[in-house]
Parts: C-alpha cells; structure tokens; sequence
C-alpha cells in the first residue's frame, strides 16, 4: 500500500504549480527526490507527510535520506529546493499542524544532509556509550531486582526462570 501512497502524492505533487515553479531542476530530478522523501516517510517512517513534525523531518532528511543517495551524486544539490516546494504544496492541499517545525527543521537539517551525501557518512550523531551491566552484590537477589548474571532484565525474568 505505501508504494501506492508514494505514487499518487509524487504524481500530485509534480501536477503542481510548486513543482512546475522549480527553476533550472529536471522534471526528472523532481520526481525522484520526491519519490525518495516519500519512501522514506511512508516506508521507513511510517508516517504520512502531513503528520511529521521538526523532529520526524529531521530523521528522514538528516538520517534517511542520505542513505537514498550516493556519494557526491549530483542530485543531491537539488535536494533543498525541491523539498521546499513540497513542504508549500503540502501546505495547501493538507492541514499540516506542523508546519512551522517542517521549515524550521528543515532549514536546519540540509547542511547535515549536504554533508552526509558528499562524505559518504549517514551516521551524523555520536552513538550512545555502552552501559556496563549492572552486577547485583547483595546476598540475596529480590525478585525486581536486577539479574545478578548482569543481563539488565529483572531477576524474576531472567535468572529465576531457569532454577
């Protein structure tokens, strides 16, 4: 079904006068910049474009997208543009609560995408640092309390299952 949602917004979209408006970008270039922020919405995200928020654009555009690229391609210049003229034509033909937050994030997220496309990297943020697991050392192990073999669960779920 989303492949459908994907075809359909993509071919209103380029019906559009926004689409129509964007100087010096292929019809081309057009329908497949949206078709890739589209899947990436619908197929990664699970949303439709007009329930997104700052933080959801920020994910497909600075985190999704990129993958949707190669490096350096050239398409990718025309990224910005195009998902601007998107954001406008959504704007008219949907209620979008968060419109606000779509322009702001994604004024702020193109950078992150630029850079991600022409480096070759699509993990822009530092990945969090592995917890050690915690090791009970009390005599007795309560119930709720962490598994002493320090997998994280609850003893209840870990542990005591298997005596």
């Amino acid at each position: 079904m989303p492949q459908r949602e994907i075809t359909l917004d993509t071919a209103a979209f380029l019906d559009s006068t926004h689409a129509q408006m964007l100087a010096g970008v292929k019809r081309e270039a057009v329908h497949e910049i949206t078709d890739r922020f589209l899947a990436c919405c619908y197929d990664e995200l699970g949303k439709a474009p007009r329930h997104l928020d700052g933080d959801d654009l920020h994910a497909i555009v600075g985190h999704m997208l990129p993958g949707h690229f190669g490096r350096k391609d050239p398409l990718a210049k025309e990224v910005g543009p195009v998902l601007r003229a998107y954001l406008e034509f959504l704007g008219e033909v949907a209620v979008v609560s968060q419109m606000f937050e779509l322009r702001r994030a994604l004024d702020h997220t193109l950078p992150e995408f630029e850079h991600a496309v022409a480096t070759g990297e699509h993990a822009h943020h530092a990945p969090a640092a592995p917890q050690k697991p915690f090791v009970h050392r009390a005599d007795k192990t309560g119930r709720n309390d962490p598994c002493p073999c320090g997998s994280g669960r609850k003893f209840k779920q870990c542990c005591a299952k298997l005596a």
